[in-house]
């Protein structure tokens, strides 16, 4: 088919028309940036709150207990008297002579215990004679549990021996009273005699140790020793 002159120049006119129209859009629409729709988040979709909790600090069971050989007076007037806690020993044997066969034994605590030994000195600053606490009245605590003398510990016996003599601990035998320089003996004793009371004076000082079985893991400053002197006076010594 052929084509009129005219004809072909108004195709040519229009097709160019059109194609002005529509190049300028599609190269808009290629270089607009794409949109970004923002949905506001619920309280349900954000992340949970992170919070560290610090670990509690250990819970003094005797606050404002008293240090190693600080004194605690208990009684008045004619019965004024001190008290004190002034040294410890820890360790996981004892050694013990028997006078009896002149030999030393060694003394050991189940497993997963050791021992620990509490030097405990009382004075009568008053005129008459009282009452000293019994072996008793003498708590040891340790992380809040209550720990107790050693049952197995030879104590003089005089009805047993005519002459009692202290009993004597290898490791401590030559350690000293703390008011005088006679040696130590076990709590409630002197030369091997049991004593019932507390005398007046210095001299008469009861001085003596009292040996525990406690845990193995034990560390003094988690360790009180707790006396109860009579109905109200109750002394408390951290062994820190």
């Amino acid at each position: 088919m052929k084509w009129h002159p005219v004809f072909l120049t108004v195709m040519v006119i229009a097709l160019a028309t059109l194609a002005g129209c529509s190049g300028p859009q599609h190269a808009a629409a290629a270089t607009m940036p794409a949109q970004t729709t923002v949905v506001p988040a619920s309280p349900s979709m954000a992340p949970p709150a992170i919070t560290t909790t610090q670990p509690a600090s250990p819970v003094q069971q005797f606050p404002g207990a008293l240090a190693l050989r600080e004194t605690f007076p208990f009684g008045s007037g004619d019965v004024a008297s001190t008290g004190t806690v002034y040294r410890v020993w820890v360790n996981d044997t004892y050694h013990w002579y028997n006078i009896m066969d002149n030999n030393y034994y060694t003394q050991s605590p189940p497993s997963g215990y050791k021992y620990l030994i509490v030097f405990i000195d009382l004075v009568n600053n008053g005129n008459t004679r009282v009452w000293p606490p019994g072996p008793a009245d003498i708590h040891l605590w340790y992380n809040g549990t209550e720990y107790f003398q050693d049952p197995d510990h030879y104590l003089p016996d005089p009805s047993v021996e005519n002459e009692a003599p202290p009993v004597t601990i290898q490791e401590i035998e030559y350690l000293h009273n703390l008011e005088n320089s006679e040696l130590v003996e076990d709590y409630g004793y002197s030369h091997g005699n049991k004593l019932d009371y507390l005398y007046p004076g210095v001299s008469n000082a009861l001085d003596g140790y009292l040996i525990y079985v406690v845990p193995a893991a034990l560390t003094p400053d988690k360790t009180f020793v707790q006396i109860a002197f009579n109905g109200k006076d109750v002394g408390v010594w951290n062994l820190a």
